[in-house]
């Protein structure tokens, strides 16, 4: 024959068992039969503990309330810490607390009570509350602190789904599109253990590459790049990755790196569409170091518009300019016949075009495209640099040919980043073969901080 505690103890495991299981009556009926003897008063009070869990789970929140509430007050805090944890949950899914509320609540609790499933439990709740909030990096501190010193416990298994869930949401879901692109790249740094492996994880990178460029932050999104060519991917997956780097690079002014990627990730089959691109790479690069012979090499048999446009830009550069004005001109098509502004890169070209005719003294090549695109300069981004340029040698060559160029190249580049822009938007993720860990830059990134370097 037990004793009344014993007796209550053995009842009460029964109906955390079976609570556990989900066998809600017979974890009533055990509740039931602890509470039949008279027990010390902790006793009863972890019985009243386990009931108000039952209650709660039969779907009688304000009774199980009015138990917990009771148990907040024993005077220890293995019986106090769980009850005032599930009684904040009630109050806050009842309304009769605000979520900042509940939160100060459980960051006071997390510290009042550790070592078990009820920190554990605290801690989901306000990692939860924090993403619900924007605390994001408050949620995943939150949540990576406990799973790191409690890693036996069974619920350290869910809050480390939740962190991982969490992580996911902000990256890949574009849940951290809402912050700046510099925080989130913090952010990202910060927590970079947290980084699935395979194509999510690359998903991951390419997005926060994508809202960096956007801004300028070209730096921070090639060291990313640059990361992932290295160590996350292989093949055609790794040469995408290192073309879309060497972009970068080039949107960037750094033409060294440029080719330095594209030569790093050479393979022997690629796609066509990939090989030409890489080429148009290359050729950009080599155009940018002086090498413009080269350049031309390397896109010599490209018929498509892109190789015709770079083509282009090498004969200038070259200061071939019967050439350049005429592959200028081309390349603009019949534009002239539709009204509306021009698009940064195409009065790029009608700088490059007015300015190679007029210092190659084609005065009837210049004359026919002024009449043809003289109506556009009022709505260009640049109109004095446009009308200088379309001027004629009435007004003067030698003002066309200093301020013209300088004007031109500027335009030009600008329409060719405008479009690399576009294009990292709308490219996805390449799919990589390696498995290796998140990246670790030798700088990491803070919140409004310098640059990482990798």
């Amino acid at each position: 024959q037990f004793s009344p505690t014993w007796k209550a103890r053995f009842a009460r495991a029964d109906a955390e068992a079976a609570l556990a299981l989900g066998d809600i009556d017979g974890a009533d009926a055990r509740i039931k039969l602890a509470l039949m003897d008279r027990t010390a008063p902790l006793e009863e009070l972890a019985t009243r503990l386990v009931q108000a869990r039952v209650v709660e789970a039969q779907g009688h929140p304000d009774r199980a309330l009015r138990i917990y509430a009771a148990v907040t007050s024993a005077p220890v805090e293995s019986l106090s810490a769980p009850a005032l944890l599930r009684a904040t949950q009630i109050r806050l899914a009842s309304g009769k607390i605000t979520p900042v509320q509940a939160a100060d609540v459980f960051d006071g609790l997390r510290y009042r009570w550790r070592g078990d499933s009820t920190e554990l439990e605290t801690i989901r709740a306000l990692g939860q509350l924090y993403l619900d909030q924007g605390r994001y990096r408050e949620a995943l501190e939150a949540l990576r602190s406990a799973g790191q010193r409690l890693p036996d416990l069974p619920e350290a298994l869910q809050l480390q789904n939740d962190l991982a869930g969490a992580f996911r949401g902000l990256f890949l879901s574009g849940v951290a599109d809402g912050l700046e692109p510099i925080q989130a790249l913090a952010l990202f740094y910060d927590f970079k253990e947290l980084t699935p492996l395979g194509a999510d994880g690359d998903q991951m990178v390419r997005k926060l590459v994508r809202r960096l460029v956007d801004v300028d932050l070209l730096d921070q999104a090639a060291d990313l790049l640059k990361y992932q060519a290295d160590n996350r991917l292989d093949g055609v997956p790794r040469a995408q990755v290192a073309t879309d780097l060497a972009v970068i690079y080039l949107m960037d002014r750094k033409p060294e790196k440029a080719l330095q990627a594209i030569n790093s990730s050479r393979t022997t089959i690629l796609p066509t569409s990939l090989n030409v691109e890489r080429r148009l790479v290359e050729a950009r690069a080599l155009m940018n170091l002086g090498r413009l012979d080269a350049a031309l090499e390397v896109i010599e048999r490209d018929t498509s518009r892109e190789g015709a446009d770079l083509r282009a830009e090498v004969v200038w550069k070259k200061k071939d300019w019967a050439g350049a004005g005429i592959l200028f001109e081309k390349s603009l098509a019949d534009r002239w016949k539709y009204p509306g502004p021009l698009a940064a890169e195409d009065e790029g070209k009608l700088l490059r075009a007015g300015v190679a005719y007029s210092l190659a003294g084609d005065d009837g090549a210049l004359s026919r495209l002024r009449e043809r695109y003289q109506g556009f300069a009022d709505q260009a981004r640049n109109p004095d640099a446009l009308r200088v340029a379309l001027s004629g040698v009435q007004e003067g060559r030698l003002g066309v040919a200093d301020f013209g160029r300088i004007s031109a190249d500027n335009e030009a580049f600008a329409g060719w980043v405008a479009k690399m822009k576009v294009r990292f938007r709308e490219r996805p993720a390449p799919v990589g073969l390696r498995t290796a860990a998140a990246p670790t830059p030798a700088k990491t990134a803070q919140a409004g901080a310098a640059t990482p370097k990798g």
